[in-house]
């Protein structure tokens, strides 16, 4: 069985973006797509999941993380930066330290 692709030109092109846009209203706004990818690249990390798991039990600061997971301090605040500009985690200061908390909400739908 054969089956033959039918490469479409650029204005049926064009018609799929635009029907794509009337479907998902925020591809619509730059700004949006950005914050939604942001989220999306948080969560796509093995060790940014696992930071999420240990933050889903207790706020915690990044002491306490680098010592649950067991990876050097860099690691782990690359993956807080990349976790707080996805909006899955905000931090707070307290004292010296800083404690990080999961944006509970927003991300235990995709968990």
């Amino acid at each position: 069985m054969t089956n033959t692709w039918n490469v479409r030109n650029d204005d049926e092109t064009k018609q799929i973006v635009d029907e794509s846009q009337k479907q998902l209203v925020l591809l619509n706004d730059e700004n949006k797509v950005r914050v939604k990818a942001d989220f999306y690249k948080a969560l796509g990390d093995e060790t940014r999941l696992k930071i999420i798991g240990m933050l889903y039990v207790s706020d915690l600061c990044m002491c306490e993380i680098v010592s649950g997971l067991d990876v050097p301090a860099s690691t782990v605040s690359h993956h807080l930066k990349v976790l707080e500009r996805g909006a899955v985690i905000h931090s707070r200061k307290e004292g010296k330290f800083t404690i990080f908390s999961l944006n509970k909400e927003e991300v235990a739908p995709y968990l």
